[in-house]
């Protein structure tokens, strides 16, 4: 807007209060500017705490539903594996001793009844060696990823509590709790000490789980040395 005077033009003053606020107006922006940045500085920070909060460890998934599966024991020991709630039967081969050992396992109490093909009427009780607690892991563990065995997809679980395990090991599990594979790091090498080769889920016969007739047990330290050491595979390929 124009004022026009006898001698010549004026401009027309800025009202005062327009004049205020556009005084106030860059320090506004500036104030803004400097909180979005400290937010952004806390949320990164409370980003990079959180980063390196360890992962807590949660119990081991357990077996679910009943199955059957046959598997490789270190590499040169084969054993068939079937399971009903708390009880699991195992046949064990071993290529250096003829016919096929049996396993009745008690998982609640880790107790084992084994019956030698050379002794069908004697069962030796004793507690599960520490080279077949694959069978049945338990303990806790922390989640690393996921991976497939035998064409069944698993999640692979660092295993920090477990009893008797010969190092620091590592096993995938379903999501129904059945441990598919699992590997043993023996002088910094990870060793295969434990997979799956076929699995079927389902009811599985009663009579399975039960010991032979007229078997009568004794409890015997070792096993008196029935159960084959499967040993551990040769070091993976990094």
């Amino acid at each position: 807007m124009k004022l026009v005077k006898r001698h010549g033009t004026v401009q027309a003053r800025p009202h005062p209060r327009s004049a205020r606020r556009d005084r106030r107006a860059p320090r506004a922006s500036t104030a803004a500017i400097a909180s979005t940045m400290t937010l952004a500085m806390t949320l990164a920070l409370a980003g990079l705490v959180a980063g390196n909060t360890p992962v807590a460890a949660e119990p081991l998934p357990t077996p679910s539903v009943d199955f059957a599966l046959k598997a490789k024991l270190g590499g040169r020991v084969h054993v068939d594996m079937s399971r009903q709630g708390n009880r699991m039967r195992m046949e064990i081969s071993n290529p250096a001793v003829p016919g096929t050992l049996l396993g009745f396992l008690n998982i609640d109490t880790r107790k084992v009844v084994l019956v030698s093909p050379s002794l069908p009427k004697m069962g030796i009780e004793t507690d599960l060696p520490a080279d077949f607690q694959i069978a049945s892991l338990a303990g806790e563990g922390t989640r690393a990823g996921t991976s497939q065995v035998a064409g069944e997809p698993c999640t692979l679980w660092q295993v920090e509590k477990a009893a008797q395990l010969a190092g620091p090991t590592t096993a995938c599990i379903t999501e129904d709790g059945i441990v598919l594979r699992t590997l043993v790091e023996i002088q910094g090498k990870p060793h295969l000490t434990f997979e799956v080769v076929s699995l079927a889920r389902g009811p599985q016969d009663p009579d399975l789980f039960r010991l032979p007739p007229g078997t009568r047990t004794m409890k015997m330290p070792n096993g008196g040395g029935l159960l084959p050491s499967p040993g551990v595979g040769p070091a993976l390929a990094p």
